[in-house]
């Protein structure tokens, strides 16, 4: 029965040590916080490890939980905000092992590094998802700098179907970057840093 409850009505059960109401909205997120920790770090060990921190805070904060007015909204923040440290963490270990083997002077590895290269993964990944000639003449355009008719010249196409290709294929990268979670919180950790 507990099932038929709002996320605000279980919410207020769990803030009164309901155990039965707490499994019933762990087996409601449990699968959705998971997806999103798995896209946005890219490891399962990870995911699970952030889904289990997420409802032992939830557990152990219950008290404060009828104070949340938009459950989903609170609980996906706080597991972008642990994404977040996550990603900072990773930063600081990547710079402590390079300081410690001695690259720290010559390679300077940062956040905005690690960001970078995360960054770089998103786009590839992007294009690899285009249709073959989408992504030669994206890569042509945004990669090597050629315009449109010095494409067209080149893959003896028309302007316009180089054109058309051409949007599409931006149009593909994004809606696969704005879809892809860790794209967003790679610009939440590049503009929310001190």
């Amino acid at each position: 029965m507990l099932h038929l409850y709002t996320d605000k009505e279980l919410l207020e059960l769990i803030a009164e040590g309901d155990e039965k109401a707490f499994r019933v909205f762990f087996d409601r997120y449990k699968d959705r916080f998971y997806a999103v920790v798995l896209k946005m770090t890219g490891s399962g060990y990870t995911a699970e490890e952030m889904v289990q921190d997420i409802f032992l805070q939830i557990w152990r904060n219950r008290a404060t939980l009828k104070e949340i007015i938009k459950p989903e909204s609170y609980f996906f923040t706080s597991l972008y905000r642990q994404v977040f440290k996550h990603y900072k963490q990773v930063a600081l270990t990547e710079k402590a092992l390079a300081a410690l083997s001695g690259e720290a002077g010559s390679q300077h590895i940062t956040d905005e590094t690690i960001l970078a290269r995360e960054s770089e993964r998103l786009i590839n990944e992007a294009i690899t998802r285009l249709p073959q000639q989408q992504q030669l003449i994206f890569k042509m355009n945004k990669l090597e700098g050629l315009n449109r008719n010095e494409i067209a010249e080149k893959l003896q196409l028309s302007p316009n179907t180089v054109r058309n290709h051409l949007a599409e294929a931006i149009k593909s990268v994004k809606a696969h970057l704005s879809n892809t979670s860790a794209f967003y919180m790679l610009l939440v950790v590049l503009f929310t840093r001190k």
